[in-house]
């Protein structure tokens, strides 16, 4: 693997959700280069698999994890794995989401308004709060939190997506 010495990383666990592809994947990819044993996750293992094998014949280090991020129990039970197997959490990417829905605002339909909400916002806080949970243990760590410009400014037809990642932007700042 070619590290890129960005940042050092060596000995650290990186969490990363929705890793099986896009902006996750290669950001699990990133922290693997620095160093990281990367936890690749998002809702289908051989996804994750598949990222994580990539990582391993590059050279890094990383565990394939599945976790829905809108079920409770998932993340419940994906950080007493990290628990048990890691004892620790160093950085935590959320950056799995969902926008299931294009459609006016006013034509939003409440099954794809509560799923948007629970993957964005819900699970996003309660990643968080779990993982904050295992760095405060441990002396600390890093929570990085992927939001979209959808969250400043709204984008068209994505009305609820672009309220959910406005309070990702706020749940970051709290």
């Amino acid at each position: 693997m070619s590290k890129t010495h960005l940042f050092d990383l060596d000995g650290k666990i990186a969490f990363v959700s929705g890793a099986s592809r896009g902006i996750g994947e290669a950001i699990a990819k990133l922290l693997a280069q620095q160093g990281a044993h990367v936890i690749v996750s998002s809702r289908k293992i051989d996804d994750c698999q598949k990222v994580a094998d990539a990582i391993i014949a590059d050279g890094g280090k990383a565990t394939a994890i599945a976790c829905h991020i809108g079920e409770m129990e998932q993340i419940s039970n994906v950080f007493a794995q990290i628990k048990e197997q890691f004892g620790r959490l160093d950085v935590l990417v959320n950056n799995a989401a969902t926008n299931p829905q294009f459609c006016n605002v006013l034509d939003t339909d409440l099954g794809a308004f509560q799923k948007t909400v629970d993957v964005n916002i819900r699970g996003y806080y309660f990643m968080s709060i779990e993982g904050g949970k295992l760095m405060k243990a441990n002396g600390g760590g890093s929570i990085i939190n992927v939001a979209s410009i959808n969250g400043v400014s709204p984008g068209e037809f994505q009305g609820i997506y672009s309220v959910t990642k406005a309070a990702v932007i706020s749940m970051t700042k709290v």
